[in-house]
């Protein structure tokens, strides 16, 4: 049996009682387990591998797919969950993970920024305002972990206290720069 941390980021029922759960994990990245039973009443995982929870998960290699064996939870992020607009942006970010992420690559920095992330989400009071700018230094970093930095680092200062300030509308334009970035990385996958 192996063993890691693991970030729910995609669920999928399979048959009656099954799911495939697809996590990202700290020691093998990004990879797809079956849950045997997991939506049966009082099945042993099913609270511990909600959408968005961070787990410490065990599994043994089946045929085809990793099945998960274990889990606890370490975090759900209720903040997260209790807030629409913050919702959306977590689902933002892990949709990013999801598609931008290539299955099977160990990346504990990617995993950490990804993790921080969603912890400071879940932590922070914002504003519509805030949200669009955290997510736009997120998409920096995220972009930059993957090797495709931008250029224009002035989401990153302002971030960093540097006495520079961002409209909405500067917010916006930054995040279309952003989405031909993505687009640019992968651009079959995700036209």
């Amino acid at each position: 049996m192996r063993s890691t941390i693991a970030l729910v980021i995609k669920k999928q029922n399979k048959g009656e009682h099954d799911q495939q759960v697809t996590l990202f994990t700290k020691k093998y990245g990004k990879s797809d387990f079956m849950c045997r039973g997991i939506r049966k009443k009082g099945a042993k995982l099913a609270g511990h591998l909600g959408l968005l929870c961070v787990s410490d998960v065990g599994f043994v290699l089946g045929k085809r797919l990793k099945v998960l064996t274990s889990a606890c939870d370490r975090e759900h992020f209720p903040a997260i969950k209790r807030d629409l607009a913050k919702f959306n942006a977590a689902q933002h970010i892990v949709a990013l993970v999801d598609g931008y992420i290539l299955a099977e690559e160990r990346d504990e920095d990617m995993f950490n920024l990804i993790v921080g992330a969603l912890d400071y989400l879940n932590r922070k009071e914002m504003e519509e305002r805030d949200l669009k700018f955290f997510l736009r230094y997120f998409e920096f970093k995220f972009l930059s972990a993957l090797g495709y930095e931008p250029e224009d680092k002035t989401v990153v200062r302002a971030f960093h206290g540097e006495r520079v300030a961002l409209s909405e509308s500067e917010l916006d334009e930054i995040e279309h720069v952003f989405h031909d970035h993505f687009h640019n990385i992968y651009p079959l996958a995700h036209s």
